[in-house]
């Protein structure tokens, strides 16, 4: 978009040039307009010109100043403008434009000095967080469980991810989860509140977005995935619940897949879900009692039928 501001402030100021040079040196044609007219636009164009090149130039070379870049942009246009109508037309008002220039030049020199030197502390900040999660030993356990049981595309399946929110409900009270599998679900849980704890930080600019985005950006697409079931369930009860990790996945890597796959949950191609048919069966009843066994002895004719044995005479 910037691009084309530039083009087309460039486009008008040759145009306007080409003009001022045709109906400057003839004296046949009239103008449409007067040519003090047409040289105030080449200066008004000249201007945008420049405030474009140069808004592009920060923009890339400084991120940060993106915010109150236009402000500025627009200060300068109405100071190049003003002054020159001042020397044109009023000469005597040179002064206050000058220092007036002076003013806007020494302020946004010191508003982009201020906001380098905050994202230079943003910077420090966010890589001393990632280097405390290097050397975490909680967050190395945590992430080792998690990635134990759920790799190569494996994820928290349904109903293990409804046990973990709420295990006191009727439909769970045979349910024992095997500790190797709970220590992997908590562990999930973990990472994703370390990752929503980041998109807050980003969000309220503590932490740098692109430093982050180059460290984690593929690993918050799979954790996303692992724990697919267990926002989603999260999220029933509590609609905020993880919309930093969705958000920060959108922004990372170009869609979230609970975003994407939320209206179906249950026919989403996700992943394989952990565990699956008769192992979760099992772990699902693992502390439901046997059923009671009928004690009395049967016989059974040659056709399959189940005779009942007779009372003993006393």
């Amino acid at each position: 978009m910037n691009n084309f501001k530039i083009g087309a402030s460039a486009a008008a100021l040759v145009i306007l040039i080409v003009f001022r040079f045709i109906f400057g040196i003839s004296s046949q044609l009239n103008p449409p307009v007067s040519l003090a007219v047409i040289d105030f636009f080449i200066i008004f164009s000249g201007s945008l010109l420049f405030v474009f090149a140069v808004h592009d130039y920060i923009v890339k070379r400084y991120r940060d100043t993106a915010d109150l870049l236009p402000l500025f942009c627009a200060i300068v246009i109405l100071v190049v403008n003003a002054g020159y109508l001042i020397i044109r037309y009023n000469e005597k008002y040179q002064t206050a434009l000058s220092i007036m220039a002076t003013g806007t030049f020494i302020g946004m020199g010191w508003w982009i000095q201020a906001i380098n030197t905050a994202a230079n502390a943003r910077r420090a900040h966010t890589l001393n967080i990632i280097m405390a999660s290097r050397t975490s030993s909680e967050y190395q356990q945590q992430t080792r469980a998690s990635s134990k049981i759920y790799r190569g595309g494996t994820i928290i399946c349904k109903d293990l991810a409804q046990w973990r929110l709420n295990p006191a409900t009727e439909e769970f009270r045979y349910t024992e989860v095997p500790q190797h599998i709970d220590d992997a679900i908590n562990g999930t849980i973990y990472v994703l509140n370390y990752f929503e704890f980041l998109a807050q930080g980003i969000k309220y600019r503590d932490l740098d977005d692109c430093l982050l985005k180059e460290c984690f950006s593929g690993i918050l697409a799979g954790i996303e995935r692992r724990g697919f079931h267990l926002i989603i369930e999260h999220q029933k009860v509590d609609q905020r619940s993880f919309e930093g990790v969705i958000r920060l996945t959108k922004d990372w890597n170009g869609e979230s897949f609970v975003e994407k796959h939320r209206s179906n949950p249950d026919n989403s191609a996700v992943g394989a879900g952990f565990p699956a048919g008769e192992e979760l069966i099992s772990i699902m009843n693992k502390k439901k009692p046997p059923e009671p066994v009928d004690p009395t002895p049967h016989l059974v004719t040659t056709d399959g039928r189940p005779v009942a044995v007779p009372e003993e005479q006393p």
